[in-house]
């Protein structure tokens, strides 16, 4: 059983009855097979998920990381308002980034939106996590984070064993769980009423659970001990330390590491990407990790964990003044740091494109001509996630920054002087149409470039929806059928640039590898 398997598997036994996405690496496989609906943004995933909750749905919103960054209005929110049945949204982590513009960890969102965060190791462990986190939804009445990533979802484990509820298929006139529907009595409160009894008793019963869980695993075997959270977790077992594996990112058990930590002369944190863990635990001189330069950031592999094992040992080795100090004092921390182990040595290389290689435009790629005109034009460009951002190396260069999925008519509203957002017909929908809005509001000088497919190519051609009418109702638009002439492009482009205001060109092609 891969870990995709065991979510699918969690899902169909928890009940789960609306299920909403948005495509991106690394969920966008997981949310297919789970036959999730695809949403415009991950925003409006999230209403979706919260409204079937509302009437007694239990619902899971699976969305990349970046995604988390756009829902966090609604999420904030229902932490302190309340839900119905359970809430899980499932944030994937595109670690060492493959799919992504940029590395994000998701579990600092429990701590902003006030949030349990599970941090599975392995896909037994991910179903288990899923079931509690349903459970825990429902008794707290809040959302439950769990947070997973790539090699996660595609490690194999042994089958878990199912434990299936008795739910029944739900709708609105049907709700499951002996129908647990948004609590109305949280309008007899203030919106300080609500913050202070989520702070007093949801987060404390949290807390509670994050000691008392099953899903934490502790064994003792070393004068060394490893805290770990999430697949660093897996990759920990079997080196010959001390193992605590923690279910919950947030809130921690605070008691069981407490103790962990006094019961051991050195404490290596294993987390990935970042030190969210190791930076509440500096406190203990005791503590190593990233931040102390014994672990890179970004994803680990088991033998950065070797690695670092075997610095500490070394340290311990040539520090017999601090050893009897730890002796003496019943393992409690020395005077010494953490800084008298030396961190690892070396210089840092850090990774080129030209070395890892990157995907460029498709061969027989439409908008390849389109590209090619844009990257000889001399005025600002601002691109957009997904085919466009491929365009952004040599040969083409075709455009200059690029800021996220949406981003692209907002940024060329704020060029110097006019230029080009060139965005797909998805990303349009996902969130440039505010960009548009706010354009024409303020009346903006810029250029529009709709590239449109009807897709979604980039995360596996879903269906995109068709904006170009609203598009010609709000602004001047022309359309240019691809592939074309350089120079009839060109010409076209030219027109539009000398023209005041925003206007738009819709540039139709068809994507050579979603027929």
């Amino acid at each position: 059983m891969k870990g995709q398997e065991a979510v699918k598997y969690a899902a169909e036994d928890a009940g789960v009855g609306t299920i909403t996405y948005v495509p991106g690496y690394p969920i966008t496989e997981l949310a297919e097979r789970l036959g999730a609906e695809i949403s415009v943004n991950e925003k409006v995933a999230l209403e979706i998920v919260l409204g079937a909750s509302a009437t007694g749905c239990r619902s899971m919103a699976v969305v990349k990381q970046v995604g988390m960054n756009l829902l966090a209005d609604p999420l904030a929110v229902s932490s302190f308002h309340s839900v119905g049945s359970g809430v899980v949204v499932m944030a994937g982590d595109d670690l060492g980034p493959r799919g992504s513009q940029v590395e994000m960890d998701s579990r600092l969102y429990g701590l902003v939106a006030e949030l349990p965060v599970l941090d599975p190791r392995d896909p037994a462990n991910l179903y288990r996590s899923i079931m509690e986190a349903y459970g825990v939804s429902e008794r707290l009445r809040v959302p439950v984070i769990v947070r997973v990533t790539w090699r996660l979802l595609s490690t194999a484990a042994p089958q878990v064993q199912r434990i299936p509820t008795s739910a029944e298929p739900c709708s609105f006139n049907s709700p499951r769980f002996d129908g647990r529907r948004f609590d109305w009595t949280t309008w007899g409160l203030t919106a300080r009423g609500r913050q202070e009894r989520h702070r007093k008793e949801v987060l404390a019963q949290a807390a509670g659970i994050s000691e008392a869980t099953p899903l934490n695993d502790v064994q003792y075997s070393a004068e060394v001990g490893i805290v770990a959270s999430g697949f660093p977790a897996h990759l920990a077992s079997g080196l010959g330390a001390s193992l605590l594996a923690v279910a919950y990112s947030h809130p921690l058990p605070w008691k069981l590491i407490r103790s962990f930590i006094t019961a051991h002369r050195w404490i290596l944190v294993a987390e990935e990407p970042g030190a969210l863990i190791e930076s509440w635990l500096q406190m203990s001189s005791k503590v190593r990790g990233r931040l102390t330069g014994d672990l890179p950031f970004g994803p680990l592999e088991r033998s950065d964990l070797v690695r670092a094992l075997e610095s500490i040992d070394r340290g311990l080795i040539e520090g017999p003044e601090a050893d009897r100090e730890l002796r003496g004092m019943g393992c409690e921390p020395a005077e010494s740091t953490s800084a008298d182990v030396e961190p690892l040595e070396g210089s840092y290389s850090y990774e080129l494109a030209a070395q890892r290689g990157y995907l460029g435009i498709c061969q027989g790629c439409p908008f390849a001509d389109l590209f090619t005109a844009l990257g000889r034009l001399d005025v600002p460009v601002a691109g957009d996630a997904g085919c466009v951002i491929r365009a952004a190396r040599p040969p083409y260069q075709s455009v200059d920054v690029v800021y996220g999925l949406g981003s692209s008519v907002g940024v060329a509203s704020g060029f110097g002087k006019k230029g080009i957002a060139v965005i797909g017909d998805f990303a349009l929908a996902h969130s440039g149409l505010q960009g548009v809005i706010n354009a024409l509001w303020r009346k903006r000088d810029l250029l529009v470039v709709l590239l449109k497919n009807d897709i979604a190519a980039t995360t596996g051609g879903q269906e995109a929806p068709d904006l170009t009418g609203l598009l010609e109702s709000l602004l001047p638009l022309r359309r240019l059928r691809l592939p074309a002439a350089e120079e009839e492009i060109e010409k076209l482009l030219e027109e539009e640039l000398a023209r005041p205001g925003i206007s738009a060109i819709v540039a139709y092609g068809r994507c050579v590898e979603n027929r």
